[in-house]
C-alpha cells in the first residue's frame, strides 16, 4: 500500500475517454458521459445525474428496509450505511489529493462514486429481496383498470397500499405501456388480501409495498395468461400484450408469434426489440416530464413518449405522443435539445384519436443529419407545448439523453446480427 502510495503521487493520471477504452473500461459510465460530448461542464452534469439516480435509489429502498426492521438488525442496517458512504467517499475522494490535471482526477473520483454506489444497491436489493419476498405477475393500469395477477394464478387483484409504490407503478406503466389495457410484467412486493369493496372481475386487493420493476413480458417469463387458463383477462388484453405499433402495409400476417422478443434498459430508455418472420425492429422511447414531476402530487399525471423506431439499414422514425391531449399543429411544438433550438420539427405531421395527440416525423434528411445526431450527443431534450404560435415559451416537458446512444447501439446489433 505505502508503495501505491508513493508511485501514485509521482505520476499524472490523464485518463480520457480514450484511455479508458484501453483499459477495458468502455462501459463505464464515464466513458458514456465523455462520448457524448466535449464539454466538461455537461460531462460533469452527466456524471452528476448518475449518482443522483444511485443515491436516490440507495435511499429509497434502505426507507423501505427501515420500515420492515427493528431493533438489532434496524441498528446494524443504519451503521452498515453510515459506514458505507464514509468508506466511500475516502475510497474515492483520495484521487483528487494525488492525481491530476484536476479536472479529469473529478471525473476519476465520480466515475469511483458511481460504482461503489452501484455495487451498494446490489447489496441492499438483495437484503430487500430477503426482508420482503417479491412476488411476479402481469400488471395492468387504465381508467378502469388496476390490476395485478401474479404468475400461476387465475386471480386478479386491486392494486392498493403504499402511495408512492402505487403512484411508481402506475407512472411507470405508462411510460412503457404503447396499447390500452397491456400487461406489464412485474416484480412487486405486498401482500394478497380479501375484500368486498373491490370492483368487478377482482377476487381481493394487492397491498402494494414496493415495486422492483416494471417491464414488457419476454419468453424466459411465466407464461402470458390465456382465456382458458385466466378467464379474468379478456381478449383485448392478450392482443394488447403482443400487438406490435402500427407499421407499413408490408406487416405480418395476424397471429404469428416472434421469433425473437429482447428488451434492455439504459437508465430511463428502454429498447424493445422484436423478430416477427424474419423482420426485426427497435422501438426506442423516453418519458418527457415537466418540472417537478417528482413531487407527489404529479405522481399520478400522465406525461409525454418519445418513441424512436429503428429498421434494418439504421432506418428511423420518431413519434412524441401527448395522452389526452389535442393538438392542431406541429407549429405549436417547439423542441429544444441542450442549448440548440429547433422548433417546430420540419416535415412533421400531427394525428390525432381518442387516446391523445401524435407528433409523426419519418425517416428524412432533417431527422437524420440533424435532428438525430443532435438527440445523440445531447443530453437533455426540452418541449415546449404551446396554446398559440404567439407564446414565446409554453408547457415545458424534459427527457434524458442519457442512455440514448446505448440504447441504439443495442437495437442496430439486434437488427444486423
Amino acid at each position: 500500500m505505502v508503495m501505491f502510495v508513493r508511485i501514485a503521487t509521482t505520476l499524472t493520471l490523464l485518463l480520457s475517454a480514450a484511455s479508458l477504452h484501453a483499459q477495458g473500461l468502455e462501459d463505464s459510465v464515464l466513458a458514456q458521459c465523455s462520448a457524448q460530448t466535449q464539454d466538461l461542464d455537461q460531462v460533469h452534469s452527466c456524471l452528476d445525474n448518475y449518482l443522483d439516480i444511485s443515491d436516490a435509489n440507495i435511499e429509497a429502498i434502505t426507507n423501505s428496509l427501515e420500515g420492515s426492521l427493528s431493533g438489532e438488525s434496524l441498528s446494524g442496517l443504519l451503521l452498515s450505511q453510515q459506514a458505507f458512504e464514509e468508506y466511500r467517499r475516502e475510497n474515492c475522494l483520495w484521487y483528487l489529493k494525488f492525481s491530476s490535471p484536476l479536472e479529469e482526477a473529478e471525473q476519476i473520483a465520480k466515475q469511483c462514486l458511481v460504482d461503489m454506489s452501484n455495487q451498494r444497491l446490489v447489496e441492499l436489493r438483495s437484503l430487500l429481496n430477503a426482508a420482503s419476498p417479491s412476488l411476479q405477475g402481469f400488471y395492468v393500469f387504465g381508467a378502469d383498470r388496476n390490476s395485478f395477477q401474479p404468475c400461476g394464478s387465475e386471480q386478479r387483484y386491486w392494486v392498493e397500499g403504499d402511495s408512492d409504490a402505487v403512484g411508481s407503478i402506475q407512472q411507470a406503466y405508462l411510460s412503457i405501456a404503447t396499447q390500452e389495457r397491456q400487461l406489464i410484467y412485474a416484480s412487486v412486493v405486498g401482500n394478497i388480501g380479501n375484500s368486498v369493496q373491490v370492483p368487478s372481475g377482482h377476487s381481493g386487493v394487492f397491498e402494494l409495498s414496493q415495486l422492483i420493476s416494471l417491464r414488457l413480458p419476454t419468453d424466459s417469463d411465466c407464461q402470458l395468461p390465456t382465456p382458458q387458463t385466466a378467464p379474468n383477462i379478456d381478449n383485448n388484453e392478450l392482443l394488447a400484450a403482443v400487438q406490435l405499433p402500427e407499421s407499413s402495409e408490408d406487416s405480418s400476417p395476424e397471429g404469428d408469434d416472434p421469433e425473437q422478443q429482447l428488451t434492455a434498459f439504459f437508465g430511463e430508455w428502454v429498447a424493445d426489440c422484436i423478430e416477427l418472420t424474419g423482420q426485426k425492429s427497435c422501438s426506442l422511447y423516453v418519458a418527457l416530464t415537466p418540472p417537478g414531476a417528482s413531487d407527489q402530487a404529479s405522481q399520478d399525471a400522465v406525461f409525454p413518449k418519445l418513441t424512436i423506431d429503428r429498421t434494418l439499414g439504421q432506418s428511423t422514425t420518431l413519434a412524441l405522443f401527448f395522452p389526452e391531449r389535442e393538438i392542431d399543429s406541429p407549429s405549436l411544438i417547439r423542441w429544444s435539445v441542450d442549448e440548440e433550438a429547433f422548433g417546430d420539427l420540419s416535415g412533421s405531421e400531427i394525428r390525432v384519436d381518442q387516446l391523445g395527440a401524435q407528433q409523426l416525423l419519418g425517416e428524412s434528411l432533417f431527422l437524420t443529419e440533424q435532428l438525430m445526431p443532435a438527440l445523440i450527443d445531447g443530453l437533455r431534450l426540452e418541449v415546449d407545448v404551446l396554446t398559440s404560435v404567439d407564446e414565446a415559451q409554453g408547457e415545458q416537458f424534459f427527457g434524458t439523453l442519457v442512455g440514448l446512444t446505448k440504447a441504439l447501439t443495442f437495437a442496430d446489433g439486434f437488427i444486423n446480427e
